[in-house]
């Protein structure tokens, strides 16, 4: 089993990373990447962090799937402040006999989602280690000067909104794990291949101006949980409103779960969560559909109702937490 050598794997990458930016003055090949300063526009940057073995199942030979997750994590961030990603770093850390073909495969979803998103890979890292594989991902993304959500705007009376469905990755993880991918394989589509609302977040940032967004990476509540903190406010939060998935809630009777164990404390999902004042709200914008799951209020915390009345919900916990 061909296993990797850095000098070659390094030249290989470079070899397949035919898409440049035209702000790219120097990528790969030197040991800092440089890139032209914009004029009048804010540089977004994060870092999100991929290990087999809690963030992925290498040892169901997902490596190509690693791939896409590792870059469409790390620019779901971007998105979730209303920003363009333009630039990757990506780091790897090596087991020292690991075999070529995973490595091929990891890069091979990473520079396939790299190139659908109009973004260049401008450098990274290599190294060994003991334990299993890890890499890091830098993204580096644009908006317009001044024109960013963050989580800390959300304001009382505001309406809680959510753009797309959630819980469907992690019945699709479910799935996969049980050996039964094959019984609902959109659900498992969207655990292997998650996909950032890049455009959605635009059109959402110009067609009702939230005071504060995020993308649901490790569970709802617990994302609504950082907008409502940072914030200094809290979430009356309508079950009725909330939509399940067919699939999903096939799923979690199948699993012996309730189906809020997918759609509100599921992670994965990257779908964007976010706070608008009444009179911005749509049902649409430009063909995505926008759900109105409550209000923001002065009460800290979450509430939840249904039926009109407030009701507990006995949850474990209320997302992933990373340990």
């Amino acid at each position: 089993m061909k296993t990797w050598e850095e000098l070659n794997l390094i030249t290989s990458i470079r070899k397949r990373t035919g898409h440049h930016n035209h702000g790219l003055l120097r990528g790969i090949g030197d040991d800092t990447a440089v890139v032209r300063k914009p004029v009048r526009e804010n540089l977004l940057y994060t870092v999100d962090s991929i290990v087999d073995g809690i963030h992925f199942l290498g040892e169901l030979n997902l490596w190509e799937s690693a791939g896409k997750r590792a870059i469409g994590a790390a620019t779901s961030d971007i998105a979730a402040m209303g920003g363009v990603p333009q630039y990757a770093l990506l780091s790897m850390f090596l087991p020292r006999s690991f075999p070529g073909q995973h490595i091929d495969a990891f890069l091979r979803g990473f520079l396939t989602r790299t190139r659908s998103y109009g973004m260049s890979l401008i450098g990274g890292n290599i190294t060994t280690m003991n334990g299993n594989f890890a890499a890091d991902t830098v993204v580096i993304g644009r908006t317009q000067q001044g024109i960013f959500v963050g989580r800390n705007g959300a304001r009382i009376g505001d309406v809680v909104c959510m753009a797309g469905v959630t819980g469907e990755a992690m019945a699709g993880l479910d799935l996969l794990k049980s050996g039964q991918k094959n019984r609902y394989p959109g659900l498992v589509r969207r655990y292997l291949e998650p996909a950032p609302m890049l455009r959605e977040s635009l059109r959402i940032v110009r067609g009702m101006s939230p005071h504060a967004m995020i993308d649901v990476s490790d569970g709802l509540l617990q994302d609504l949980m950082h907008i409502a903190e940072e914030s200094g406010v809290g979430v009356k939060l309508d079950l009725d409103c909330v939509p399940v998935s067919r699939a999903a809630e096939q799923t979690a009777r199948l699993m012996n779960k309730s189906p809020y164990d997918y759609i509100l404390t599921g992670g994965d999902d990257y779908v964007l969560v976010f706070t608008v004042p009444e009179n911005r709200f749509k049902a649409r914008v430009d063909g995505t559909r926008i759900y109105a799951l409550g209000r923001v209020t002065r009460t800290r915390g979450i509430r939840f109702y249904k039926n009109g009345k407030k009701t507990d919900l006995n949850l474990k916990q209320f997302g992933y937490t990373h340990r």
